[in-house]
C-alpha cells in the first residue's frame, strides 16, 4: 500500500504526518483522527513575531513511498 505524505494549507503549509493509504482522500482522512498528527503549529520566538499562523483550511496528500 502506498505511504502519503499528508500537508495543510492555510496561509500556509505545515507537514502533518505520513500515512499508508490507498489514495490521497484516505490519507487526509486518517490525519483528520490522528491525535498525534502536527495540527498544532508553533514558531520559535523571532519567526513567531515575523510570521502569522491561520488556521488548517485544506488536507493535501503527496505519495512520498510506493510499496
Amino acid at each position: 500500500m502506498p505511504k502519503y505524505s499528508v500537508y495543510g494549507e492555510g496561509t500556509f503549509s505545515i507537514h502533518i504526518g505520513d500515512y499508508e493509504a490507498k489514495n490521497e482522500a484516505e490519507a487526509c482522512g486518517k490525519a483528520d483522527f490522528d491525535q498525534q498528527a502536527n495540527w498544532y503549529p508553533s514558531l520559535c520566538h523571532q519567526c513567531s513575531r515575523e510570521i502569522e499562523l491561520s488556521d488548517i483550511e485544506e488536507t493535501n496528500a503527496f505519495i512520498v513511498d510506493r510499496d
